[in-house]
């Protein structure tokens, strides 16, 4: 039986006598908190305290006697072998599972040595601070699925929460990177080269992306239409019934065609539609074709399209005026063609749900984020009041000031009431 206290106080209750206030402060806390003078008050909040600090040390006990019992499975141990199962499930491309590697090993390094059952909400959170704000959101999701992985397969205690949940990260800073205009598109066209026009002339007219761009070969070509495939790596465009877009072919993608097909021939047909004559045969090039990251010398890769538009737009930004007042974040890169044909495709005529299927978006609202920025709306009025404002004669005279008047008139004979003005001197 516990001992009672000789003040009648709730355990890490005290009474100061100087000054008649209760402080509270458990060994969990760094210092005192005052609960006010009100004894009543003090009693019941040291008693709902108390409570809280009794579950957190049921929870920490919890979270120790999982670890013994369960062997003490490592974080590092489980979480490899998490990602490479994610990896392996959901048939991720090269690029995306080296990101995951990437976070796994950040991880791992903070919180490698760390039993599985004994991490919480405070030690993810000094694991992910020191990363960007949209490093921090990648990280928080692939720990929200490792930890329902590690629940579900026994490893993380069942009864207790998923530490993820009440996470906090950063929020995203403000797009600084502002949209593309028609007469900026215009500017960075004329001084590219060729292969970089045909680029930019099948993103104006198809609002690809940029891989989609450079993987579109000769073969997609069927007929007067051109189909492409959706290259998206996220969980929720693998639930798209449409693996592929079929496009009609603009006369502006016909020129394309025929320009690059005769360029292939000069290069050795080249598949793709996209591809340039390379200047000399380098080794990386010679390493990307022994390892199949290169199907073709003259292949253009996203990384490589994105280098060459930056050198366009920073030559046509010396060139012109039409991007003085911006800084290097704020430039448009190869991704704004995007947004600019979705724009444009708007203003044509053409509904929501239409551009979205064309951009193989899976929420209309991001559909719609991609078409704001361009233009302020304008908002055309069909009504009018059926009043008129009176009108007065452009000679009349216009008073900002009341005028007083004192009319001279001869006053009648008669007896005016007493107090009344005239009495008062008027008649005089």
């Amino acid at each position: 039986m516990a001992r009672t206290r000789k003040n009648a106080l709730p355990k890490y209750l005290e009474c100061n006598p100087h000054n008649q206030t209760y402080y509270y402060k458990n060994p969990a806390m760094p210092r005192n908190a005052n609960l006010g003078k009100v004894a009543q008050q003090a009693v019941r909040l040291a008693s709902q305290l108390n409570a809280r600090y009794r579950i957190q040390c049921e929870q920490e006990a919890a979270r120790i006697e999982t670890s013994v019992s369960l062997g003490s499975v490592r974080f590092s141990e489980v979480i490899k072998a998490f990602v490479e199962k994610y990896i392996s499930d959901y048939s991720l491309k090269s690029n995306t599972a080296r990101l995951l590697h990437q976070r796994c090993r950040r991880l791992t390094d903070a919180l490698g040595n760390i039993q599985i059952p004994m991490v919480d909400t405070q030690m993810l959170r000094e694991a992910i601070s020191t990363g960007s704000q949209f490093e921090q959101s990648k990280l928080k999701t692939l720990l929200l699925r490792f930890f329902r992985y590690a629940k579900s397969t026994g490893m993380y205690p069942s009864h207790l929460g998923n530490p993820v949940d009440d996470l906090f990260v950063d929020p995203l800073p403000h797009k600084r990177r502002q949209r593309m205009t028609l007469q900026q598109f215009e500017a960075i066209y004329s001084v590219a080269p060729q292969w970089l026009r045909w680029l930019m002339t099948l993103a104006f007219h198809l609002a690809l992306r940029r891989v989609d761009l450079v993987s579109l070969r000769f073969d997609d070509v069927v007929g007067d239409r051109i189909v492409s495939a959706i290259r998206k790596t996220d969980s929720e465009a693998r639930e798209m019934e449409a693996t592929s877009v079929d496009f009609p072919i603009h006369p502006d993608v016909r020129n394309v065609l025929t320009e690059a097909r005769r360029s292939s021939l000069r290069v050795g047909r080249c598949p793709f539609i996209v591809h340039r004559e390379p200047d000399r045969r380098t080794g990386r090039a010679a390493e990307a074709l022994e390892g199949h990251r290169l199907e073709h010398p003259a292949q253009v890769l996203p990384d490589y399209a994105s280098k060459a538009f930056f050198r366009a737009r920073d030559l046509a930004r010396d060139r012109t005026r039409l991007f003085e007042g911006m800084s290097v974040r704020q430039m448009p890169t190869l991704h704004e063609i995007r947004a600019l044909s979705s724009h444009l495709y708007s203003i044509a005529g053409y509904e929501v749900a239409a551009v979205q299927e064309l951009m193989a978006h899976t929420d209309p609202d991001m559909t719609r984020a991609y078409q704001k920025g361009h233009a302020r709306k304008v908002l055309r009025v069909e009504m009018m009041l059926p009043y008129r404002v009176p009108q007065q004669p452009d000679n009349a005279v216009r008073e900002t000031t009341p005028v007083y008047r004192v009319t001279v008139s001869l006053l009648r004979q008669e007896k005016f009431p007493e107090n009344s003005l005239s009495e008062n001197g008027l008649a005089a």
